[in-house]
This record gives C-alpha cells, sequence and structure tokens, in this order.
C-alpha cells in the first residue's frame, strides 16, 4: 500500500510536468482555461489524489488493489494517446515519447505483482501501438520510434519486476522452511527435556523435576510476600511437605521374584501413589492446578525403589494424612511378598514439613543462578531431613510413617507415627497375609502392568 501511495504521487508529479509543458508550449493566444490538455490533466491529478485516500483506508483486497492500479496506469497513457489523436500537434506526438515513464513507475516504484505488471505492459503497448498507426506523424518513422521506446522501457521493467518478485518469493520460501526448522527443533527440545524429567519405568517425573517444583514454589512464594496475585486463583498454602518413601524389602522381593516382577512392582507402586494427590487435586486442595502446573503436585522416582514428593499442605496433620493415604495405597495393592512381615509389599515414609516462607532465606541475591543454587541448597538439605525420618520408620519396623520434626538444618528429633494398629492383633494380621500371598504365588505369577516402552529393573 505504502508503495502504491508512493507511485500515485509520482504520477501526480509527472502530469504536473505535462501541464507545465502545455501551458509553455501552448499557443500564445490560447488562455489556460481553454487548454483542454492542461484542464485534463489537472482532472487526473485530483483522481490520483483521491486513490491515494482510498488506497490508504484499506478497504480493497490486494488483488482488488493491483487491478485498481493498472487501470489507472492505463487511464493515464490513454489519455496522453486521445489528446495526441485529437490535437494531432507536434508537442502531443512528443509527449508520447515520455509515456513509458507510466509503465516503469506501476511496476518498478509500486512493484505490481508479475501477472498484473505483464498486463499492463500489454494493454499500454496496445494503445501506444494504435495510436502510431492510425495517426499521420509529422516526421518519418516517428511512430516506429515512439513505439520502440515504451516497448523498452516496458521490457526492462518487466525484467525488474521478475526478479524482484523471485528474490520476494524466494526469500519468503527460506524464512518459512528456517521457521519449519526451529518449530520442529523446538518441538524435539521440548520432547527432549520432557524424556529427561520422566522415568522410562514408571512414568513418574524424575528426581531433576524436583528442582523445578521447587523453583516454582519459590516463587508463589515470592509473589505472596510481595503481595501479587499468582497463576493460580487461591494463595499457595502455607507449608511444603517432603515425603520420602521406601519399598520395604525390595532387594528380596527381587531376589526372590525376579526383576520383570520387581520392575511390574514398582510400576504398580507409582501408579498407586500417585492416586491419591489426584483426588486431592480434584478436590482443589494442593493449589488448584491445571495442565502443566499439575506436576507440581506429582510423586517422583527418586532412584531405584525410592520415590518423593514435595507438596503444598495446610499443616503437620494435612501432610501426614497425605502421606498415610499414600502408603496405604501401595498396602491395598496386596502384592504377594513372601519375605515381607505383612506377606504383602509395603512401604515406608519418612515425612518432613517445611514453612513456604523457608523459600524465602536467599533472597536479596539479584543473580538468577546463584537464587537456583540457593534452592538447590535447600531441596537437598530438606531430602536429608526426610530421609532421616525414613530410616526412623524402618528402624520402627517399616510400613509406617515417621515424620523428622525440626528447624530444617538438620539438629531436630525424629518421632514415629505408628501408621498401622500394631498391637494384640498384628501376630494373625501376619499370619493371614503370609497364607494370602502363598495363595496367590500358587495360582499365577505377577501379571504385568507396565507399558510396552518398560525398562531395565533398578534395585
Amino acid at each position: 500500500m505504502s508503495r502504491a501511495v508512493m507511485g500515485c504521487w509520482s504520477l501526480i508529479i509527472f502530469q504536473l510536468m505535462f501541464v507545465l509543458y502545455d501551458t509553455v508550449y501552448a499557443p500564445v493566444a490560447m488562455p489556460v482555461t481553454e487548454n483542454l490538455a492542461v484542464m485534463l490533466r489537472l482532472c487526473v491529478c485530483i483522481a490520483l489524489a483521491i486513490l491515494v485516500l482510498v488506497l490508504k483506508s484499506e478497504v480493497c483486497r490486494p488483488i482488488e488493489r493491483d487491478a485498481l492500479l493498472v487501470a489507472t496506469l492505463w487511464g493515464v497513457i490513454g489519455l496522453a494517446a486521445w489528446l495526441a489523436v485529437r490535437e494531432n500537434h507536434l508537442r502531443c506526438f512528443l509527449e508520447l515519447y515520455a509515456l513509458g515513464v507510466v509503465p516503469l513507475v506501476g511496476i518498478v516504484l509500486m512493484q505490481l505483482r508479475f501477472v498484473a505488471a505483464l498486463g499492463l505492459s500489454a494493454g499500454g503497448m496496445a494503445i501506444v501501438i494504435s495510436v502510431a498507426l492510425s495517426v499521420a506523424m509529422p516526421y518519418a518513422h516517428m511512430d516506429f520510434a515512439i513505439a520502440f521506446v515504451f516497448m523498452a522501457f516496458c521490457l526492462f521493467s518487466l525484467i525488474a519486476s521478475f526478479r524482484i518478485e523471485f528474490s520476494a518469493r524466494h526469500a519468503y520460501l527460506m524464512t518459512s522452511i528456517d521457521q519449519l526448522r526451529l518449530q520442529d527443533v523446538e518441538s524435539r527440545n521440548a520432547e527432549l527435556q520432557e524424556m529427561a524429567c520422566l522415568d522410562p519405568l514408571t512414568q513418574l517425573y524424575n528426581r531433576r523435576h524436583l528442582i523445578e517444583v521447587l523453583k516454582q514454589h519459590h516463587g508463589d512464594a515470592q509473589q505472596a510476600k510481595n503481595g501479587v496475585s499468582g497463576p493460580h486463583p487461591v494463595p499457595p498454602l502455607p507449608c511444603l511437605a517432603l515425603m520420602m518413601m521406601d519399598v520395604d524389602h525390595f532387594k528380596a522381593f527381587n531376589d526372590h521374584y525376579g526383576h520383570v516382577a520387581g520392575d511390574n512392582c514398582l510400576y504398580q507402586i507409582a501408579q498407586a501413589l500417585q492416586e491419591p494427590l489426584d483426588r486431592e487435586k480434584g478436590a482443589g486442595i494442593i493449589g488448584a492446578l491445571e495442565g502443566e502446573e499439575a506436576a507440581m503436585a506429582s510423586v517422583v522416582r527418586f532412584g531405584g525403589e525410592e520415590f518423593t514428593a514435595l507438596v503444598a499442605v495446610r499443616d503437620l496433620e494435612h501432610a501426614r494424612s497425605l502421606a498415610e493415604a499414600m502408603r496405604y495405597a501401595v498396602k491395598s495393592l496386596k502384592l504377594p511378598h513372601r519375605e515381607s512381615e505383612l506377606g504383602v509389599v509395603t512401604l515406608s515414609v519418612g515425612l518432613c514439613v517445611i514453612p513456604l516462607s523457608r523459600l524465602l532465606e536467599g533472597e536479596g541475591m539479584e543473580d538468577e543462578v546463584t537464587r537456583d543454587m540457593a534452592v538447590e541448597t535447600l531441596l537437598s538439605r530438606w531430602v536429608d531431613q526426610a530421609d532421616k525420618g525414613l530410616y526412623c520408620a524402618k528402624r520402627h519396623g517399616r510400613n509406617r510413617t515417621c515424620v523428622q520434626r525440626g528447624n530444617g538444618h538438620g539438629n531436630g528429633k525424629s518421632r514415629a507415627q505408628a501408621s498401622d494398629d500394631l498391637s494384640d492383633g498384628l501376630h494373625d494380621e501376619r499370619q493371614a497375609a503370609r497364607q494370602n500371598a502363598q495363595h496367590d504365588e500358587q495360582k499365577a505369577k505377577l501379571p504385568d502392568h507396565r507399558p510396552p516402552m518398560g525398562g531395565a529393573g533398578l534395585s
């Protein structure tokens, strides 16, 4: 549009130069108001100015704009040809030599599409040749000279138009190819990033994901401190619960049932551990997360038979109830385990609850890399605390949750939270569980519930 407007102003200047030429070389006795050529060219200037306003309003589609410009340029050429025929004056015939500027302006300056430029050149040539052949020229071969000059202008303008459009289309294709390649690279990078954060066996996130989750919680804590509303409709919960979970006697399970059964067992445990968190997310309790942010409340395979989760909770009791639900979900699978006291696969959980405000300990450091290192240091410290709770649960008989109490710096005391009723009826429960496990073993082996991509056992 801007090039078309520039071309119109160039044609206006071109017509005003013709007006000056017609005025100077008109017969002396002829008043300017009676000079038909001058009056018509001034009307053309007004029409071109109106066309500029129409182009700037952008009411025309590109094809319509090209057609309007071609018709206007034909009109400018046709006006000069009609004046030459009507007045039959030398100055009008000399003006025909300058008509080659019109296709030059339309094709090169306005940069009409090649098809439109071809139509402009063909139409202009037809007009000029018809005038040259139908009017007696004052000089010999003047008609041939006029047609040849106009044809030369059109030819060179068409060559320039073809090169310009070819370069523009080639540049567009190259840009499109680069964009497609960039999109492909970004898509592959996203897939690789996802693969790097996923455990192929259990389809859970791996321990790298914990850093990203903690950074997200850190951002929520910072926004809450500054009074800025975050991406969630509810404010972040005041505490973080870090749970370290370990399958009891899993090495003995692998030794007795084999690593294939061990992989199958880990996959089923992973799905069972995620169910309580999914119920919490569905109830809108832990952050009301959606989409990718829902990954913040997810179980992570920490390594081997160890799992962990970093979840926002209301308080210690909320965290303990969530840990108990996850532990009970594994026990409810009733996977047979002859080497376990209960005869089924069980889970031990170490729990550490941290105030969300503790994430802001490293504030004041403007360097993002330094803040990330501080967040990783805090995570390592809290993992160590939860790990102590896990060892406490192991020492107190397994299949239970132990809360690691303290200030998060490793100098607190541990207290075992019994998770099962292991009082008078414990012996009967173990005996019944062993009998059920032996019956299950005799009936069939563990079915393979893993996805097709399964993985090698990491015991």
